[in-house]
């Protein structure tokens, strides 16, 4: 379509250079001609060929709504959902460390998942979704992971930055679309977190909001009539996600994620720290006992800033041994400490 648009307006510019040059022509063979009758013959010429010029010429802003959105990538005929299972980790529980009741409960949600026909023989009503509640760093996204890889389900993700669209109803038609991909691929799991950015507690001063958060609550609701599609959002805000987003028939379950306890930080030091090369006077059982109230999140970050210190420290003393001393985790730890 490019291609055929400059064709089109160097065809125009030389019909346009033609009659020009029959005009010079006209004016200089012949001084006593009429210049008004060959003016009008030319403007004549030049009104269709300026015309084509402006029409291929026009800016693309000129457009609006839909279209214009559609020429710049943000409309939703470019939004096309798709499962992510391949580009993340394959993760297990194995992967998870979190509490042993936490774990059990996740594992009986997959479990409904897995044979809920067989549930609704009992009289049990499958969850369609389940709200993950706790502190940043705590592993609710590698759950959302874990869950849907254990339970074999196609994996989509919830994006703000692909849904919402500053065009009336696209963002509505972005979300249905998403909603209806998922049905398409089920069973699947429809992951959203930071869920209370879209399913805020509506206030009524930005319609948008309200009006997205409506459309979302209309969608869960489709759900509880389908089969094969889950919901599981994350936060850790529980208190400002919206009160109908959590009563029964849509994420009626919040499970909450908390911090690490000791042992549970013993295993993420052991987990982090095994990929370094300790010096002897490294304590893990010490560093677990400084870490209190920190995430897991936190606990990796300080080990790769320990192996980022003993770098550092060894290439400006130009003598490597790959090795990690006290002295860069306790510098580790005293930079996540203070945030």
């Amino acid at each position: 379509m490019r291609r055929y648009d400059l064709l089109l307006g160097a065809l125009a510019l030389g019909l346009a250079l033609v009659v020009v040059a029959q005009l010079v022509l006209a004016i200089g063979g012949d001084g006593s001609s009429n210049l008004r009758s060959i003016i009008e013959l030319v403007i004549l010429h030049l009104i269709p060929i300026a015309t084509t010029i402006m029409l291929i010429r026009r800016p693309s802003g000129v457009s609006s709504g839909p279209a214009q959105a559609q020429a710049h990538g943000t409309s939703s005929d470019g939004f096309d959902p798709q499962p992510v299972n391949d580009a993340v980790e394959k993760l297990t529980w194995n992967d998870l460390v979190i509490a042993r009741d936490l774990e059990e409960e996740l594992k009986s949600v997959i479990t409904l998942l897995q044979d809920s026909k067989a549930a609704s023989r009992y009289g049990i009503a499958v969850p369609k979704g389940i709200l993950l509640d706790g502190p940043p760093g705590t592993g609710k996204t590698t759950i959302a992971k874990v869950m849907a890889n254990e339970a074999k389900m196609s994996f989509f993700v919830l994006k703000l930055d692909e849904v919402v669209s500053k065009w009336v109803g696209d963002s509505e038609r972005n979300l249905t679309r998403l909603f209806q991909a998922a049905q398409k691929h089920s069973p699947s799991i429809i992951f959203i977190d930071e869920i209370d950015s879209i399913g805020k507690s509506r206030s009524g001063s930005v319609q948008w909001a309200d009006n997205l958060l409506n459309h979302l609550l209309q969608l869960v609701d489709g759900v509880v009539k389908s089969e094969g599609l889950y919901i599981i959002a994350a936060t850790n805000r529980a208190d400002l996600v919206d009160e109908a987003l959590k009563r029964s028939g849509r994420l009626s379950r919040t499970i909450t994620v908390p911090l690490p306890e000791l042992a549970a930080r013993k295993q993420l030091f052991a987990v982090h720290i095994s990929k370094l090369k300790l010096a002897d006077d490294v304590d893990i059982d010490r560093l677990a006992e400084l870490t209190v109230g920190r995430s897991g999140a936190d606990i990796k970050e300080l080990c790769n800033q320990a192996g980022l210190n003993a770098f550092r420290r060894e290439s400006s003393s130009k003598q490597r041994n790959y090795q990690v001393t006290s002295a860069d985790v306790q510098t580790a730890l005293e930079k996540i400490m203070r945030g």
